[in-house]
């Protein structure tokens, strides 16, 4: 029963160790690499409860096995993408590794209680992304415009998108970045009713009614996102919908929300937080 347990609680803390890194550098991955991903990193796991094959566990068989779990989990387009993800994936899997035994030697809390020291990861995981977050700083971006293709509902379409420093909007339930997008841009994605609705001065019975009318799928995907106009204290809120993924420069980006708005601008139909570009 021990080898089950020691086996579940590995392939669910190297799931979040992968899942951890694709956040930070900000690049879609399928949940199937990641869970391959996890599974060979189970693997090596378990080869350490058998002293013979010691000689696994030695720097350059360690460098080895960790390049081969990167290549596996994640997709890059150069060397120099790889090198980073690389650094990102160590760095990582050290400051888990060493806030999770930190955790569990300031409380005290045997080591092989799985359920704890799955939440440690979880945990460590997340206090790393704010870290990662707010050692790197935004550099200043002038107004750009950059191509971007939305993927949503299983459908995509590509647009122009300026990128704005004053769109720092984020999705208070996830922590998502938003791209404010025109909702005649998504004709034939959404239904046409969302495509001509008026998205000025939304309220959450507005939104309520829009949930209702909606299919399952799309409803699942219904974020509230909060803001303030330049100058004026009153809040507002934008309706968002969780993309599947966005690509720009065939960066593939997870973790983002369209903001739907009837902003009228012949140039461009998407604004695009200038956070999603970190990392590109």
């Amino acid at each position: 029963m021990y080898i089950e347990y020691y086996i579940i609680e590995n392939l669910l803390i190297n799931y979040i160790i992968i899942s951890c890194t694709s956040i930070l550098i900000k690049r879609h991955t399928n949940e199937k690499k990641k869970w391959i991903g996890a599974f060979l990193g189970t693997i090596y796991s378990v080869a350490y409860l058998y002293p013979t094959l010691g000689v696994l566990f030695t720097l350059p068989f360690k460098l080895i096995i960790m390049t081969f779990i990167i290549l596996t989990s994640f997709t890059y387009k150069d060397k120099k993408e790889f090198i980073r993800i690389s650094l990102v994936f160590y760095l990582v899997n050290v400051f888990i590794c060493g806030s999770t035994y930190f955790i569990i030697y300031f409380t005290g809390i045997e080591h092989m209680k799985i359920s704890f020291l799955i939440v440690c990861t979880y945990i460590s995981c997340e206090l790393l992304k704010y870290i990662y977050r707010d050692i790197k700083n935004l550099k200043y971006i002038k107004d750009i415009k950059k191509t971007i293709d939305i993927n949503l509902l299983g459908k995509h379409f590509t647009c122009e998108a300026l990128v704005d420093s004053g769109n720092l909007l984020k999705d208070p339930l996830g922590n998502n970045e938003v791209i404010i997008v025109k909702s005649r841009a998504l004709k034939g994605i959404i239904s046409e009713e969302l495509v001509e609705y008026n998205y000025e001065n939304m309220d959450v019975f507005k939104v309520q009614n829009i949930i209702s009318s909606s299919d399952e799928i799309l409803s699942s995907r219904v974020r509230l996102i909060p803001y303030k106009h330049a100058g004026s204290n009153s809040s507002s809120i934008i309706l968002g919908i969780k993309a599947d993924y966005i690509e720009i420069d065939k960066n593939k980006i997870s973790n983002v929300v369209i903001g739907l708005s009837n902003f009228d601008d012949s140039e461009y139909d998407a604004i695009l937080n200038p956070n999603i570009l970190q990392g590109i």
